[in-house]
């Protein structure tokens, strides 16, 4: 009877865990995983034949950019929701009139996580660094390979035969396939509120350097500093992600948070690079125009449409 009692409780409890909506800024975020594990292969491949030189190019086109998009705005988000004074507010103005009437802001102003809760400041100066700090990294990636494009020519790698509309096609189809994150990388985005204190170190979760000490890089942090805002709309989707996740209601308001994390500023500008990147390449004809292509469109191409956020 009580091994009974005993498996009727476990099919029960594995029901009850089956029917739990997945959190859906976990699932978005790990988008923004797999593109910052690219770059640090960008970063510390040695690119030193034709087919490195290939897996770097093929490393900057498959990256959808929808879902890139979703998966950094869920990043700004969990990176807010790592912010004392913003959670504080958060959770202050819940006692204060109560969880169902914070919802109801929630859903209806996206300026409201901005304006009502006291804190709302210094979460947005963590996504600001946190995104300075990614954008760094893109930054060195792109000159990197702008500086190994300079010691290459046509005659320096002969590269197997390809043509460009074949090599087009691929980079389109690398971007519509599904990538999957290794379980042990996900483990570390998929991130409580306060998990993480990214205002005492650089190396934690919303960090200026948590992607280089994730993978076990060495780097210079970027200073902490007041930054600039210059995109408020964009960072106001991100608050409202942010408080709806602080408030544990981001698996209920799944309408709420598919609009908002959809940025189509961002989507388009990383939608043109792209095109620009694949146009470019379709016409390269050695590895050192394949590196001004990876450079110019692959790397520092999405750099500039996430630092239009501010710096």
């Amino acid at each position: 009877m009580r091994v009974f009692v005993f498996l009727a409780s476990l099919l029960f409890a594995t029901a009850a865990t089956a029917q739990q909506p997945r959190e859906p800024l976990f699932s978005a975020v790990e988008a923004y995983g797999l593109f910052q594990g690219d770059i640090s292969g960008v970063l510390d491949a040695d690119i030193d034949s034709p087919q490195a030189l290939t897996l770097a190019l093929e490393r900057a086109a498959r990256h959808d950019p929808v879902r890139l998009t979703r998966g950094w705005m869920a990043y700004g988000a969990l990176t807010a929701a790592q912010s004392p004074a913003f959670v504080g507010g958060v959770r202050a103005r819940v006692h204060a009139a109560g969880r169902a009437a914070v919802l109801r802001q929630l859903r209806r102003d996206v300026t409201y996580a901005r304006r009502r809760p006291p804190g709302a400041a210094e979460a947005i100066q963590l996504i600001l660094n946190a995104n300075a700090g990614d954008g760094a990294r893109l930054g060195e990636a792109a000159a990197r390979i702008d500086q190994l494009g300079d010691t290459l020519n046509a005659s320096t790698w002969v590269f197997a035969a390809e043509s460009r509309e074949d090599r087009t096609t691929r980079f389109r189809q690398l971007a519509r396939e599904r990538w999957e994150l290794q379980a042990q990388v996900a483990s570390r985005l998929h991130i409580g509120v306060m998990a993480s204190q990214p205002l005492a170190t650089a190396d934690g979760f919303g960090g200026r350097r948590f992607w280089d000490e994730l993978d076990g890089r060495g780097s210079n942090a970027v200073p902490m500093q007041t930054r600039r805002e210059a995109a408020p709309a964009t960072i106001d989707r991100m608050l409202t992600l942010a408080a709806l996740y602080i408030v544990s209601a981001t698996p209920q308001e799944s309408a709420r948070v598919s609009e908002l994390i959809d940025d189509r500023r961002t989507s388009d500008c990383l939608e043109l690079a792209q095109l620009q990147y694949r146009q470019c390449a379709s016409v390269a004809h050695d590895a050192n125009e394949d590196a001004y292509c990876l450079a110019r469109h692959g790397l520092a191409g999405p750099a500039q449409c996430f630092s239009a956020i501010g710096n």
